[in-house]
């Protein structure tokens, strides 16, 4: 019986443990950095404009930063933000940054902050090359952009595993690192186009995501863009 009572009395705890990470609140000194899509940020906003628009400068795009200058001239940060369409946070809390440190080593293009019922996530995410195949035409071997962005994301995992604590505390968000564990950091590419990926670079897609990130084409960023007209 008080082997019973011990169980219901560690089991309630965890539920409140977890009720305690979703109702969190960024009630903290969040550095000026940190973006947040205040509520109601999607109501003046033509979406389905913005989603043409992107696509444009997409077709249009010439250099590798083409689609950064874009965004970051034009402060869309709802472009990157977007990938929280991928995932199953960030509708009651979302935030971004643009250009995220990881210690003196890496930066990462962007770092998506988002919540849900359980608590906080994170996104690092990657921007290659919109102008380049998945795959080797000539062999089934991935472009040296997408090696590259794989490469490059395999580092920050690794720097991540090591350093998790001290990267929570330079981002200014010591308060919530209990509720994010490692495995709570999520990783994503985004490279090329949609129509430069055959059956054959998808099924590789899809086997480099089993044991790495999750990868995108920048169309996929179009059609979140347009699904944005309620929010995240």
């Amino acid at each position: 019986m008080i082997f019973m009572v011990f169980n219901l009395l560690k089991i309630m705890e965890i539920k409140n443990l977890y009720k305690s990470w979703g109702k969190m609140k960024m009630n903290i000194n969040i550095p000026k950095k940190i973006i947040e899509f205040e509520k109601g940020w999607h109501k003046k906003i033509d979406f389905d404009q913005e989603a043409d628009e992107l696509l444009n400068a997409l077709n249009s795009a010439k250099k590798e930063n083409d689609i950064q200058r874009y965004i970051k001239n034009n402060k869309k940060w709802f472009i990157p933000a977007s990938l929280f369409e991928e995932y199953d946070f960030g509708h009651h809390e979302a935030f971004i940054v643009p250009e995220q440190a990881l210690g003196v080593d890496y930066r990462v293009d962007y770092m998506l902050l988002g919540k849900n019922s359980v608590g906080y996530h994170i996104v690092l995410a990657e921007f290659e090359d919109v102008n380049v195949d998945y795959k080797i035409k000539s062999a089934n071997m991935e472009t040296e952009s997408v090696r590259k962005g794989l490469a490059q994301i395999k580092d920050w995992k690794r720097w991540i595993d090591s350093n998790k604590d001290y990267f929570m505390k330079s981002c200014g968000l010591s308060e919530i690192s209990a509720s994010i564990p490692t495995w709570g950091i999520r990783y994503c590419l985004v490279v090329g186009r949609r129509d430069r990926m055959d059956k054959i670079a998808n099924q590789m897609r899809r086997q480099s995501e089993l044991s790495g990130p999750h990868i995108v084409s920048y169309d996929r960023l179009v059609d979140n863009v347009r699904r944005l007209c309620n929010g995240f």
